[in-house]
Formats: structure tokens, sequence, C-alpha cells
């Protein structure tokens, strides 16, 4: 009886054992976890579309600034002048196309009167100069129109609301156009980078929904769900060589790396005590078993959620 008792006792804990295990197994095949995992945003990077000297900064290192908020102003004076010699030629074109159109119509009235009085050959010509005065008028009124842009364009205004960030502009500082002087991290945009292995990601979807935690939060979770999946990360062998071949590394190692893939989650709800910020490390576990959807109506985000099991 002791040795039966013994048996059955080692049996009932090895079998405990496998139900454990396969409960452990379960849970991670239907919730898969990462801790590689990473706070991204839209930055949006901000030239001036002129050149000239700043000759104001309305921000600081780190601000927060609203969509439409004046952020630098590049120098005027040179714009200005060029709106007004932009203006004065249009004035003379203008003078000249009316002139040669007084030419043609007087011209033609006297044909009118007199067949002979003109020639045909000098009613032409006049036909055309006043053609080309007329086009000459259309010319300078696009010159003052793009001479006016530069001088709306000498400032810049912030195109979304978000932070300034990590920046070196100061008054006096040379702008030169199209070059990227600010950036800006697009409040409205966080999202996150969740980077799975490879053997992970077989039951994972678009709209799962994810749980995120934020290594300087660690006990206020964030919740979310899968936007989308990657479908291809850069491979080392992929590059040419000489005479355009594949140039592939020699060496091979007998113990595979599974790779890993990034997944973009979609935040549905941010705690209000939680500063999202580009770069900070998440974990992320995902519930395959619960699915959302996400969509966007009228400027808000709302949330749809369909779950074939106990979910959030």
């Amino acid at each position: 009886m002791r040795r039966l008792f013994q048996w059955f006792l080692t049996c009932a804990f090895v079998a405990t054992a496998i139900v454990v295990l396969l409960v452990r197994y379960e849970d991670f095949l239907i919730k898969p976890w990462t801790r590689d995992g990473q706070v991204q945003a839209d930055i949006i990077t901000i030239a001036s579309r002129v050149t000239g000297p700043i000759v104001f900064v309305g921000f600081r290192d780190n601000q927060y600034v609203k969509k439409g908020e004046l952020l630098f102003t590049v120098d005027k004076s040179t714009f200005i002048a060029t709106v007004n010699q932009a203006k004065a030629q249009l004035k003379v074109d203008e003078a000249n196309a009316a002139e040669a159109l007084d030419v043609l119509m007087r011209s033609r009235k006297l044909v009118e009167e007199d067949v002979d009085a003109i020639a045909r050959q000098a009613l032409v010509q006049y036909e055309y100069a006043w053609q080309a005065a007329d086009a000459k008028v259309n010319e300078s009124k696009a010159l003052l129109e793009t001479a006016q842009l530069d001088l709306n364009f000498t400032d810049v205004y912030a195109p979304v609301s978000g932070y300034i960030t990590n920046y070196s502009l100061y008054k006096g500082t040379m702008s030169v156009a199209d070059v990227p002087l600010v950036s800006i991290v697009d409040a409205s945009t966080y999202w996150i980078y969740a980077y799975f292995r490879e053997t992970e990601i077989r039951n994972i979807r678009k709209g799962d929904k994810a749980e995120v935690t934020l290594m300087g939060y660690p006990e206020t979770p964030i919740l979310g769900v899968v936007q989308s999946l990657g479908w291809g990360i850069y491979q080392s062998n992929s590059s040419l060589g000489q005479n355009l071949l594949p140039e592939v590394n020699a060496t091979f190692e007998w113990i595979r790396l599974a790779q890993r893939i990034p997944i973009r989650i979609y935040l549905t709800h941010i705690p209000p005590n939680v500063r999202l910020r580009v770069g900070t490390t998440a974990s992320i576990l995902i519930d395959t078993d619960a699915r959302g959807e996400v969509y966007r109506e009228d400027g808000e985000v709302r949330q749809s959620v369909r779950q074939k099991k106990t979910g959030y």
C-alpha cells in the first residue's frame, strides 16, 4: 500500500506538471508577450520655404505648440522690396498692354473706314504686339503672386499640435529654403511598435486587443489594438557585390535566432497620468482571443469590440 501510494503521488505530480505546462503553453499561444517595444509618433520636420536670417523665434525647446501657432519669422525686408518691384512692373506692363490695345483698335477702325488705309501685314503685327503685351501682363501677375507668396512664407506656423524637441534655432540663424530647422512630435499620433519573434505571430491578427506597459509606468497599463503587422524586414545577405552578384555571408551559425517582426499597436485609451515619449521602452501582451475594431468618425476615435471569450 505504501509503495502504491508513492506511485500514485508521483503520477499525480507528473500529471499536474503536464497540465500546468499545457495551460501555460496554450496561454503563450493565445497571449504572446514581448518586452521589445517602443513608443512612436509622427515626427513633423519644419523648414522655411524661403532663405534669410531669422528675426523672431516664438517657442522654446520641449515646448507644446498648437496647430497654427507662429514658430519663427524670416526677415521680410528683401521680400517686401520684391513685392513692390513686382507691383511696379505689373503697372508698366499693364500700361504697355493698354497702349498696344489702343493702337490695334484704332487700326481696325481705320481699316473699317478705308480698306487700304493700313497694310494687312501692319494690322497683323499690331495684333501680335497686343497679344505679347497681354501675355506680359499675365506673367507680371504671376511674378507678383510668387513674390507675395514668398513674403507670406517668411512666417512659419505649426502644421500640427505637438512638442518641439531637440531644436537649435535662435534669432539671427540663417534659414535656408527647404532645409529642416525644427521637429514637432505630433501629440495626436502616438502608437507602439512591438517586435515579436516570427514564431509568435502566427495567431496575431489585425484587431487583436493589446495591453501595453511602459517601463516608466509599470503599474499603469495602456489598452490598444493591433493595427497592422509588418510584411518584411531587412536581410543582410541581400546587398549586391561586385558584378551585381549577391553578397552572401560565408559564416553560418548552427543556432538560428528567430527574426523579429514589427507590429503596430494603436492606443485606444491613454491614462491621464501617462506622458508618452517617443523611443521609450514598452512591454506588450496581445490577446488573440479578443478582437476589436478601431475606426475614425468626425475626427473622434471610437472602438467597437467583439470578443470570443472574456476580454479586458
